[in-house]
């Protein structure tokens, strides 16, 4: 006799939800292995650095990301002056990730304080460069100074390259 096959869902000829049912069955059948998550998005740590807090963030930077910045507001307002950021351990970042960030900074002006990127993995270095947002998150006492050849100083940005002109 074959084995009855239940479904969470009432059946239409009025029958109970969880009776056998000579359709086809309904309910995938009992696992016989735990079903593993594997969590995706990012997770932080932060640690006090003197008068600054140092924020390690790794995973995934997206939309999802927005439920970190409860807690990462929560670090500024532990913070004396900001935070610095290590995202060296981010393997993806796109729009909405940058997003998070931007609003971090935001929060952080209005208070007088700011956020620094230390050190960025090429998913969040490469959007940053992108967007051009590279350096509202640089250590304004620490920001680089013209390099020792003034001719490479002269070359323009390259992302910010004029095409030419056909004429």
């Amino acid at each position: 006799m074959p084995e009855p096959a239940y479904s969470a869902r009432s059946h239409p000829e009025g029958g109970a939800a969880g009776t056998a049912s000579d359709d086809a069955p309904t309910a995938m059948p009992p696992r016989t292995t735990p079903l593993e998550v594997v969590p995706h998005g990012a997770r932080m740590t932060a640690t006090p650095d003197g008068d600054r807090m140092r924020v390690a963030l790794w995973g995934e930077l997206d939309l999802d990301s927005r439920r970190l910045l409860p807690d990462l507001l929560g670090v500024l307002a532990l913070s004396g002056s900001g935070i610095d950021l290590e995202l060296d351990a981010v393997g993806f970042c796109d729009c909405s990730g940058l997003g998070v960030l931007m609003d971090l900074r935001t929060r952080a002006l209005g208070q007088g304080r700011t956020v620094t990127v230390r050190s960025a993995g090429t998913a969040v270095g490469r959007l940053l460069d992108l967007t051009g947002t590279r350096e509202l998150f640089e250590d304004p006492l620490h920001r680089p100074g013209p390099s020792a050849d003034p001719a490479r100083d002269a070359m323009p940005d390259a992302t910010h390259t004029a095409w030419p002109t056909a004429s």
